[in-house]
């Protein structure tokens, strides 16, 4: 029996790997969210945590050390749109806790008891390689995420443990709207489903061999389209579709 852990798996990417995980052999999934009567819907076990939380955090960080996991998935996050100075800063402040903080000490506390043939994938983002503005600390921390991921991946590699650092693109979920935007606000072509990520992560990680995925064909032509021009030009690029349009 496999056993698989992903938090922040009570809806969009989280569920939809859940579910494709679970319909393979032998294959038991755990997932991780704050919100309890959205976890008791998926039908999967589940541990009710606020990864923004110490408390939250330490609650996962215990079952990971009483429970071996083949599969640990740090999907949890969060995200805010707005101009820096006019968002709240607190809630800045628990979003990075929740998008890196934790992702660090649930992967610190993994890969310390994680054996040959297990794996360990971090959720970051295309915009750790695009920076958007109008989501500044939400962009740095996705940042983080990919790298702290891609140099796992050659730490642990030739332990036999994989590290995959995931980063998807625009996903057609409640995420903006929570965040203070709208999936709109992108181009349409980058738009993709969960179960179209979910696919690309769990093709990922049966391949093993990548440090790094960028989920999407449109979104993985655009970070390439940026590597051709200027930072300045990329940048703005990146503008023409923010929340907080230039000027305003």
């Amino acid at each position: 029996m496999r056993n698989v852990l992903i938090t922040g798996g009570s809806e969009g990417i989280g569920l939809a790997v859940a579910r494709r995980l679970a319909a393979e052999k032998d294959t038991r999934v755990t997932l991780v969210a704050r919100n309890e009567a959205k976890l008791r819907e998926t039908g999967f076990d589940y541990i009710v945590a606020d990864l923004s939380q110490p408390a939250g955090v330490e609650l996962v960080t215990q079952r990971l050390g009483a429970t071996h996991y083949d599969v640990l998935i740090n999907n949890a996050g969060a995200g805010l749109y707005g101009r820096f100075t006019e968002l709240a800063l607190e809630d800045q402040l628990r979003m990075m806790r929740l998008n890196m903080d934790s992702v660090v000490v649930l992967s610190h506390a993994y890969l310390r008891a994680a054996k040959p043939g297990d794996a360990l994938v971090n959720t970051a983002s295309f915009l750790a390689y695009a920076p958007f503005p109008g989501a500044a600390a939400y962009s740095a921390t996705k940042a983080f995420v990919a790298t702290f991921s891609e140099t796992l991946w050659w730490e642990y590699k030739k332990k036999g443990i994989y590290v995959l650092g995931f980063s998807p693109g625009v996903i057609a979920t409640g995420f903006h709207k929570t965040a203070g935007a709208s999936v709109a606000s992108f181009p349409r072509v980058l738009v993709q489903s969960p179960a179209s990520a979910a696919t690309e992560l769990v093709a990922a990680l049966r391949k093993r061999k990548a440090p790094r995925v960028i989920s999407g064909f449109a979104t993985r032509l655009m970070i390439r389209l940026h590597r051709l021009v200027s930072r300045k030009t990329a940048i703005n690029m990146m503008g023409t579709s923010s929340p907080i349009r230039e000027g305003a």
